[in-house]
């Protein structure tokens, strides 16, 4: 049984695709939580859950006990009732060989490979590849975790990042111009302008 599989089409909620999230981890993480319908979150959960139950008999064996499982679920219904898939990968991974470094492929809707991967906002429609990793430790038990392999992009809602446009301004003529610069601009530099070292 293959422990790949592809998530129902949903809505992506926070997506970290293009470029790692390094808040809490320094290696970044590339993430979405995607939100489906309940037909479709049903479907999934059994074909992962088929997967799980069936590591899970075989770690028992070899442990010669049965196990007890881990509370963590990246299959979920949110508090405000959402049908929530969330998958995850590390940007790169210290080895004995070196260091891996993983990227997220983006695939568009016929299925061609995108050369670089757009700003993909909360709000585009996916679908993502993704791995049922399982693992088991002495402290939290035995669990899984969805592994992100790839992305396909169904609609596009870009991540404007705090431009201008995003807060409902416009260029008016005959008004204050800050050193000939634009609205987005002058937004797009106060991001980029931070400390080193300071990751947000």
């Amino acid at each position: 049984m293959s422990k790949v599989l592809t998530t129902p089409k949903g809505t992506a909620v926070y997506p970290r695709i293009d470029t790692p999230d390094t808040k809490f981890n320094e290696d970044g993480v590339y993430s979405c939580k995607l939100h489906v319908d309940e037909a479709a979150f049903k479907a999934f959960t059994k074909q992962v859950t088929d997967i799980v139950e069936r590591e899970y008999d075989a770690e028992c064996r070899v442990k010669g006990k049965k196990l007890k499982k881990s509370s963590s679920n990246p299959i979920r219904i949110t508090p405000d009732g959402d049908f929530e898939i969330y998958a995850k990968q590390v940007a790169q991974r210290q080895t004995k060989k070196g260091l891996l470094t993983f990227t997220i492929p983006v695939f568009d809707s016929k299925g061609s490979k995108l050369p670089t991967s757009p700003a993909i906002g909360s709000g585009s429609t996916l679908k993502l590849s993704v791995e049922v990793y399982t693992w088991y430790t002495d402290l939290q038990g035995f669990g899984y975790t969805l592994r992100l392999k790839a992305v396909q992009l169904l609609e596009l809602i870009e991540y404007n990042n705090g431009s201008s446009s995003s807060f409902g301004f416009t260029e008016e003529e005959n008004g204050y111009i800050n050193d000939g610069e634009s609205l987005d601009t002058a937004f797009q530099e106060e991001e980029t302008a931070q400390p080193a070292g300071i990751n947000f």
